[in-house]
C-alpha cells in the first residue's frame, strides 16, 4: 500500500542563535530564520516584512489581502501568494474570510499551537514507530 497523500503541514525548525538583547525587528527576523523562512537567495527578506506586516495587523485585530501586501511591500501578488503559503502550511498564518492572519491573536499563541502540532505529529509518528517494531520483533527498552 503506498501513500499518495500531500503532506498536510510543513514544519522546518533551524537552530539559529537567539538575539542576545531585545529588539522587536532582530526578534522577529530570528523567528523567520528559525522558522526556515529567511533563505539565502530572500535578498530583499520578503518573508520577514509580510510576517512584519500581518503581526502589526494583528495588533489591530486584522488581517490583509495577499493584494494589499503586494501593494505595501511593493512586490508582484505571486510573490506573496508564494510566501503566504509556505507561512500556511508552516501554521504560522491562516486565510480567513479573505484576509491573511496570524493563525491565533498573537505571535506567542501562534508559536504555541505550532509547538501541539508538533508534538501531536510526533506522538504519531510513535504510535507508528511502535507498530512497526512489533511487526518486525524490535526490541526497546
Amino acid at each position: 500500500m503506498a501513500l499518495n497523500e500531500e503532506s498536510l503541514a510543513e514544519y522546518v525548525l533551524l537552530s539559529v542563535r537567539k538575539p542576545s538583547t531585545v529588539e522587536y525587528e532582530t526578534d522577529l527576523e530570528w523567528i523567520c530564520r528559525t522558522f526556515g523562512f529567511l533563505e539565502s537567495r530572500d535578498k530583499q527578506k520578503t518573508a520577514y516584512f509580510i510576517l512584519k506586516n500581518l503581526i502589526e495587523a494583528a495588533a489591530h485585530d486584522n488581517g490583509l489581502t495577499s493584494d494589499e501586501l503586494a501593494e505595501k511591500l511593493s512586490l508582484t501578488r505571486g510573490t506573496m501568494v508564494h510566501h503566504l503559503n509556505k507561512m500556511m502550511k508552516s501554521g504560522l498564518v491562516i486565510f480567513h474570510e479573505g484576509k491573511y492572519k496570524l493563525r491565533e491573536r498573537s505571535l506567542k499563541n501562534t508559536v504555541k499551537e505550532i509547538q501541539r502540532d508538533v508534538a501531536r505529529l510526533f506522538e504519531d509518528i510513535i504510535e507508528v514507530a511502535e507498530a512497526v517494531d512489533q511487526t518486525l520483533g524490535l526490541v526497546s527498552r
